[in-house]
């Protein structure tokens, strides 16, 4: 007679010898291991120089970028018997006359206070050089030719030091000494040729 066994419920948390469950995770960790190795591998077998390339492609784009130039020299301003000039004190005038063409400029005053007893000079003798150079033909300046007035439109008489004609001549300058006596302030010097206004320059006389 055969006796029927029943088989008795298996505890919990106790397993078969050799009977290991296993992780889907568990099991998979090994080949994404496996495969992230092969491809640091590969990375590093065939190495990409993308830094230098950037490196050196912002050289070629900033070689090939304009390089900017230094502002050309102003030219100097024409003036004739039908177009005159407004300049400041220091500056040239190309002076396109009838027979001759020339640079002229006008530099100074050189100041000379009056010592006034007591006090600060209030006026002083302004002495102006006015140079022609760069003559096409022969250019003469006459001390009458020039005139000069104070900010108020006060004429301020002008006497010479030196010649009171000189002629400029192709290859040679010459210079026309003018001196007058200023107060404070702003005031002009007028060259006219052949009583037309050529050019104007300004200037202050500063005795503080």
């Amino acid at each position: 007679m055969t006796a029927v066994r029943t088989a008795a419920p298996r505890r919990a948390g106790l397993r078969r010898p050799g009977a290991w469950r296993t992780n889907p995770k568990t099991a998979l960790a090994p080949l994404a291991c496996t495969a992230l190795a092969l491809m640091l591998a590969a990375c590093g077998g065939h190495s990409t120089p993308r830094a230098t390339d950037d490196a050196a492609d912002t050289v070629k784009n900033l070689g090939a970028a304009p390089i900017p130039r230094p502002p050309t020299a102003q030219a100097t301003p024409t003036a004739g018997e039908k177009h005159l000039q407004l300049l400041a004190m220091g500056y040239s005038v190309h002076a396109q006359l009838p027979g001759a063409d020339a640079v002229v400029t006008a530099g100074g005053p050189t100041e000379n206070p009056i010592a006034k007893p007591g006090g600060v000079p209030d006026h002083a003798n302004g002495t102006i050089t006015v140079t022609v150079r760069e003559a096409t033909g022969p250019l003469t300046l006459h001390a009458a030719d020039f005139t000069s007035r104070d900010e108020n439109g006060k004429a301020v008489p002008l006497s010479v030091r030196g010649p009171a004609t000189v002629t400029a001549r192709p290859g040679h300058t010459a210079a026309l000494t003018l001196t007058g006596t200023y107060e404070a302030g702003a005031a002009e010097l007028t060259w006219r040729h052949d009583g037309r206004t050529i050019a104007i320059w300004d200037f202050n006389i500063e005795l503080d």
